[in-house]
């Protein structure tokens, strides 16, 4: 072979790998196909959704913590928060629930009235007669109108009547049926005297300030209630007939759902045997 054959076929050997590194290069600068750039872009929007849902998430968990920008729905959780601890009968942590509320920067007149009026309901149910008369009375202070008056007006007497301070009892539902005559808060404030005079073991005031309920409203459930009270205040004065006499009243002249105390005293009564709370017939 000769030397310029020889040359020739070392000079194409030489080529062979310089051809395949400019195809290498080539490939390596190609720009991806169609399918990796929409896997791409796919994953950028997922990405970014995934991201502004977290935000949001955040931002709303944030608001319900903190109340951020709206601090009427702080106020309703607050209220959720003391009913719940109520219900599941945590009366102290429902008390201090509703006495942080009443303290909050943005608390407005109807709050601070909603939560007294549980709070003073809380100390009722407490037994915690002084508390509660002084939540109700700060409550008349708050609210002028005549509805919350009475209310609240029948709620201190309740309390006081259960404390054994019966004078001012007696007192404060003269007050509301002078306040509110021929009314039926005017019914509920006298069948409240009776009660106290008959705690009071005052039976025959008792028997007389029922009969003046039942007279002045004759048609209501609290002239039900009356004669049933009524009759166990002649029990307990030895009046039996007088007794059997208010039960019976009851079970002719008011509805089915007004009797069954009524039904059970008479029972008892034409039995020879004593109502509840009846140590002995007469003095």
């Amino acid at each position: 072979m000769s030397k310029s054959a020889k040359q020739s076929i070392k000079s194409s050997r030489r080529a062979k790998p310089k051809k395949a590194a400019s195809t290498t290069s080539k490939s390596a600068g190609t720009p991806p196909g169609p399918e990796v750039t929409l896997q791409a872009s796919r994953r950028f929007w997922l990405i970014t959704l995934g991201g502004v849902l977290l935000i949001l998430a955040l931002v709303q968990g944030y608001g319900y913590f903190t109340g951020w920008g709206n601090p009427h729905k702080v106020m309703q959780r607050h209220f959720k928060t003391a009913r719940n601890l109520t219900l599941a009968k945590r009366y102290k942590a429902a008390i201090s629930q509703y006495q942080k509320i009443m303290k909050k920067k943005h608390v407005s007149q109807e709050q601070i009235q909603q939560a007294l009026i549980g709070l003073g309901d809380l100390y009722y149910e407490q037994n915690q007669w002084s508390q509660a008369v002084e939540t109700y009375r700060r409550l008349q202070m708050e609210e002028s109108s005549g509805v919350m008056q009475a209310w609240t007006g029948l709620r201190i007497a309740e309390s006081q009547n259960k404390a054994g301070d019966w004078e001012t009892a007696l007192k404060t539902y003269a007050e509301i049926s002078q306040k509110y005559p021929q009314s039926d808060w005017d019914a509920e404030a006298r069948l409240g005297q009776g009660k106290v005079l008959e705690d009071a073991k005052r039976w025959d005031k008792a028997v007389a300030a029922y009969a003046g309920l039942i007279n002045d409203y004759p048609g209501g459930f609290l002239a039900a209630d009356a004669l049933v009270h009524q009759g166990s205040c002649h029990e307990k004065l030895g009046n039996r007939a007088e007794a059997r006499q208010a039960y019976q009243t009851v079970m002719e002249k008011y509805p089915a759902a007004m009797r069954d105390e009524a039904r059970r005293r008479l029972q008892r009564l034409n039995m020879g045997k004593k109502s509840p709370g009846i140590s002995q017939w007469g003095k």
